[in-house]
């Protein structure tokens, strides 16, 4: 029986890969000068925030000289233009989840740097119970699954991620999860055979079609 729902934020909720994207490039640009490709961002992502701009700065993410504030306020600045606002009906579909008796988590390669503006900016705000975010040196996303069964106390058929990234279903695999492969975003093309080839246990190219389904299982 299903008793929770854990959820990625970029490509899964809003379409905020965009915004992600050009803030590295942005940022780094007005840090040293030359803007990085796409490309070579993208490289990185599966790090956290302070990972990512580590590799793209050459400098340590522990570091206190890396300029993860001034990453902050650009991120800050691009989102009303690159990300204005969650797929539509994705709070509603939080809180229906919630008002059906499930459990409704976040596990984000994101840290608080960003997931907190996309939070408030989106309404959901108090919507999560858990948040697991992420790390600079790895992709800890299946350490966060296992963290919050540990927390919530339970088995991994109890539990649903929802993800776009081949990465999400490697790990949630990892995990013991099944995980819906969330593909509505407008980067799902991109990585639509890497995503096949892992064989997500459920692949939706409709948001509007995540909500039946996760009631229905």
């Amino acid at each position: 029986m299903l008793k929770a729902v854990l959820f990625d934020m970029d490509g899964t909720l809003g379409d905020t890969l965009p915004l992600c994207i050009e803030s590295f490039r942005v940022c780094v640009q007005e840090v040293v000068g030359t803007k990085p490709s796409a490309e070579e961002v993208v490289s990185h992502f599966g790090l956290s925030d302070r990972g990512v701009l580590g590799k793209l700065l050459g400098m340590d993410p522990e570091s206190p000289e890396l300029p993860v504030t001034h990453f902050q306020k650009v991120y800050e600045r691009l989102h009303p233009e690159l990300a204005p606002a969650p797929f539509p009906g994705a709070v509603e579909m939080l809180l229906a989840l919630k008002a059906a008796g499930l459990r409704v988590g976040l596990i984000s390669g994101k840290e608080i740097y960003t997931a907190g503006p996309t939070i408030r900016r989106y309404g959901m705000e108090g919507i999560f119970e858990w948040c697991g975010l992420g790390v600079p040196s790895h992709n800890c996303k299946h350490e966060r699954l296992a963290e919050v069964m540990q927390l919530w106390g339970l088995h991994p058929e109890e539990m649903i991620y929802v993800g776009d990234a081949p990465s999400d279903i490697e790990l949630s695999h990892r995990a013991g999860v099944r995980i819906i492969n969330a593909a509505w975003a407008g980067s799902a093309a991109e990585v639509e055979a890497a995503c096949l080839a892992l064989h997500p246990d459920y692949r939706l190219d409709n948001f509007n079609l995540l909500l039946p389904l996760i009631k229905s299982l």
